[in-house]
């Protein structure tokens, strides 16, 4: 049963460095993503509640990403000719990955902007 286990742990972390190694978004967003936090650590002291949205809206990118990029690998093995259904599904795999990261937006605009209006005064905050 334990070497079960570690087999799983293994392959799971075999398909994240494939991922990193054979797709360019997944790349992208492990060299981006530490950004966004790093920025908030120097410039705001950010609360736990704060880092703990940016890390689960960061987690929900890379969680998607690995959905997309797997299932778009699955449906060009079983039909790798171009299909208007095919591309569809790709199409809708990838907005997953969009709406993750229009939300990982929104959890960053609402910090950035407490933290923004709390050196104005109290009129301007909502």
């Amino acid at each position: 049963m334990f070497k079960k286990i570690i087999n799983s742990f293994m392959n799971a972390f075999r398909g994240l460095r494939l991922a990193y190694k054979h797709d360019q978004s997944f790349r992208m967003e492990m060299w981006a993503s530490p950004i966004i936090p790093i920025f908030g650590y120097f410039f705001w002291p950010l609360e736990n509640y704060e880092i703990l949205f940016l890390a689960l809206s960061l987690a929900l990118i890379f969680i998607t990403e690995l959905i997309n990029t797997a299932f778009e690998r699955a449906l060009e093995r079983i039909h790798p000719e171009r299909h208007e259904l095919i591309r569809i599904s790709k199409d809708i795999t990838a907005s997953a990955v969009l709406i993750a990261v229009i939300f990982a937006g929104c959890v960053f605009f609402a910090i950035a902007y407490r933290h923004f209006f709390a050196y104005l005064p109290n009129s301007f905050m909502l």
